[in-house]
């Protein structure tokens, strides 16, 4: 895949698998509810090429009351999701108030599913209020700015958010901010990690 990257947009075509067909499905129901949101974590470098499967798609979206909660939670009833951990509106909005995530599949499945929270951490804010949009075949989804996902990947820390980092890093590493990238590393405290794995 080719890609253009300016820091605010990010362009490339491919050929959607399963998983981002149901990405943008879901996508388009928090867009019909008026939901904001920020696509983050793991799906974004399954997005951007990486070679390998997920259980769950991490989502923030923004903060909102039970009423404006009520539309998304009814759209995704109508078009055959359900809640993994919920089991009605209001505990669903309730597990949101007290910043845990709920977990939303399609009916008779598990995974993949989206696990959405509100944002409530400097970083969440971050990725929350400054979106890469990301436009692929011409379809848009809003994403975490990848400065932000190369530290907070090496903050989780597993194999397998490492070899995430390393990807994106070796994807962008021509068009980063580099000095962004390094205050939100020193911010998460994972400076000398970074300088472990290379992604300086």
């Amino acid at each position: 895949m080719r890609f253009k990257y300016d820091g605010h947009v990010l362009k490339f075509d491919k050929e959607l698998s399963d998983l981002d067909k149901l990405v943008f499905d879901f996508i388009g129901l928090l867009k019909k509810s008026g939901t904001k949101y920020v696509i983050v974590s793991g799906y974004v470098a399954i997005l951007l090429g990486r070679s390998r499967t997920t259980e769950d798609i991490d989502i923030y979206i923004g903060r909102t009351g039970l009423k404006n909660f009520a539309k998304l939670y009814n759209l995704l009833v109508r078009n055959n999701y359900w809640l993994v951990d919920s089991d009605s509106l209001e505990d669903a909005f309730d597990r949101l108030e007290k910043g845990l995530s709920i977990r939303a599949a399609k009916k008779d499945t598990v995974v993949p599913n989206f696990e959405v929270k509100f944002a409530k951490k400097e970083t969440d804010f971050m990725s929350f209020d400054n979106p890469v949009n990301a436009l692929i075949n011409g379809r848009k989804l809003a994403i975490s700015p990848i400065e932000i996902q190369i530290p907070y990947k090496v903050l989780l820390g597993s194999e397998k958010d490492i070899e995430d980092a390393v990807h994106m890093y070796e994807l962008f590493k021509e068009k980063l901010d580099r000095a962004k990238m390094r205050s939100i590393a020193k911010g998460l405290k994972v400076e000398n990690k970074m300088i472990k794995h290379g992604l300086v």
